[in-house]
């Protein structure tokens, strides 16, 4: 696990150098679709007492203020109109909580883990907050409606409210048509997966041969970092608030877990070399992120394992749908030709002046190949429509692969033969079993 000096085989001859890829470190800023997403409840909540003040402000803004109302109402026609919004608010709540529980049934047929993964899409908490907020108002409203007196923009305030609501749920049904949906989840992870490659593996990364700290200097000392919290999974790291740290302290830290390892109470997360001077770690945890589930924010490698829960479940006997699997495969494809380019190794982030100052276990190539091929193959070995288009996939990538990257995607194509051999006895099938097609079952042969 250490990327570092390894004297635990008692050997005086350092291990061999690797090759590493140092990138500087990446600020975790979010934009602001997904800081309300991160902190839908709390919006929503926000929403729903804005509506309570409005119901409040509003009929006395009515009163000292000339407007040209759209509808004019008498008291008993006011009191009717946000009398009857109320009620309609409560009975829409409750058909959208109905709707949202079956979608949850739906996605989680997929895959259990898929709900976590589309957390930051998830708008209904909002929607929740808007149609409360509508509600507030207008019950808040109706104690401004007595006598003779009808506030005509309460009133029309409230239908305007009522239109927000309308267009809300028209684009929540939308959301659940295209995104929520088989074909829809696969490509919103794989939407994801692509915001992800372009922060951790950037095309132009710099290789080098790893830097070690010689254990025969005095002044060097090397901590390890236990975890003392509850125990979870480790999601990610502040990378800017870390090599900040370790350059305070001319500090490398060298993360044993990888990103996505569950991590025990009290086990080392990773090793601290520094001057001995210097020799508090401190502060070096606060940093790391460990929660409950794994997340796809610095995990790219739980993203294909999503992708390949949802081809999987398709290949199940209890569904059977291999269509469902080629649309995973497309999304794969285009995910493993835009890694296949890329440096990937061991990670390694540079503060401002170039000194390495955190080591992490990145994903390899071998590792991609694997989670999105492998179980894909070997539950679809028997369908004739997967088998041709992971063929197509992987003559595709080893088209695009550099030599060091095609003995993983040539090892595959031979099990896929074997497969082939095994699963089809007759001759015919055989042969277009063979063959490579991009739609798996369809398109025309050349």
């Amino acid at each position: 696990g250490y990327l570092g000096v390894d004297d635990s085989n008692g050997s005086n001859q350092p291990p061999a150098p690797l090759r590493v890829v140092r990138r500087p470190p990446i600020a975790q800023r979010a934009a602001p679709s997904e800081l309300i997403a991160r902190h839908r409840w709390t919006v929503a909540v926000l929403i729903v007492c804005l509506g309570v003040l409005a119901g409040w402000v509003v009929p006395i803004i009515g009163q000292h203020t000339r407007w040209n109302e759209v509808f004019r109402f008498d008291a008993s026609s006011a009191q009717a109109t946000l009398a009857a919004i109320a009620g309609g608010m409560i009975t829409l709540t409750g058909f959208v909580f109905t709707a949202v529980t079956l979608v949850i049934q739906t996605v989680q047929s997929q895959s259990p883990r898929l709900l976590r993964a589309i957390d930051r899409t998830d708008r209904t908490p909002i929607l929740f907050g808007l149609f409360s907020a509508t509600f507030s108002y207008s019950l808040v409203a109706l104690s401004s409606v007595h006598g003779d007196s009808a506030p005509d923009i309460t009133v029309d305030f409230a239908i305007l409210l009522v239109l927000v609501c309308v267009a809300a749920f028209f684009r929540l049904l939308i959301t659940l048509r295209t995104r929520l949906t088989s074909g829809g989840l696969v490509r919103t992870i794989g939407n994801q997966l692509r915001e992800s490659f372009e922060q951790l593996y950037p095309t132009k990364g710099t290789e080098g041969e790893e830097d070690r700290v010689d254990p025969r200097r005095r002044d060097i000392t090397r901590v390890a970092v236990h975890h003392e919290g509850a125990p979870g999974v480790f999601q990610s790291f502040d990378e800017v608030e870390l090599v900040a740290w370790a350059s305070r302290r001319d500090a490398l830290i060298s993360f044993r877990p990888v990103v996505g390892d569950f991590v025990p109470t009290g086990a080392v997360v990773a090793d601290v070399t520094m001057p001995a001077p210097h020799a508090d770690t401190e502060g070096a945890t606060t940093s790391l992120r460990i929660g409950p589930v794994r997340t796809l924010d610095h995990d790219p490698a739980y993203g294909f394992r999503l992708l390949a829960d949802i081809a999987v479940r398709a290949l199940s006997p209890a569904v059977n749908d291999p269509t469902t699997a080629v649309q995973t495969l497309d999304q794969l494809h285009d995910l493993l030709q835009r890694l296949i380019l890329r440096p990937l190794g061991n990670g390694e982030i540079v503060d401002r002046d170039g000194s390495v100052r955190v080591r992490y276990r990145a994903p390899t190539w071998e590792t991609f190949v694997g989670l999105a091929l492998d179980e894909i193959r070997i539950y679809g070995s028997g369908s004739l429509q997967v088998i041709r288009r992971l063929r197509s996939v992987l003559i595709d990538l080893l088209a695009l692969a550099p030599e060091e990257r095609q003995p993983s995607l040539r090892r595959r194509l031979e099990s896929l033969d074997t497969a082939v051999a095994t699963h089809f006895a007759d001759p015919h099938d055989r042969q277009r079993a063979a063959e490579a097609d991009r739609q798996g079952l369809g398109a025309p042969e050349t």
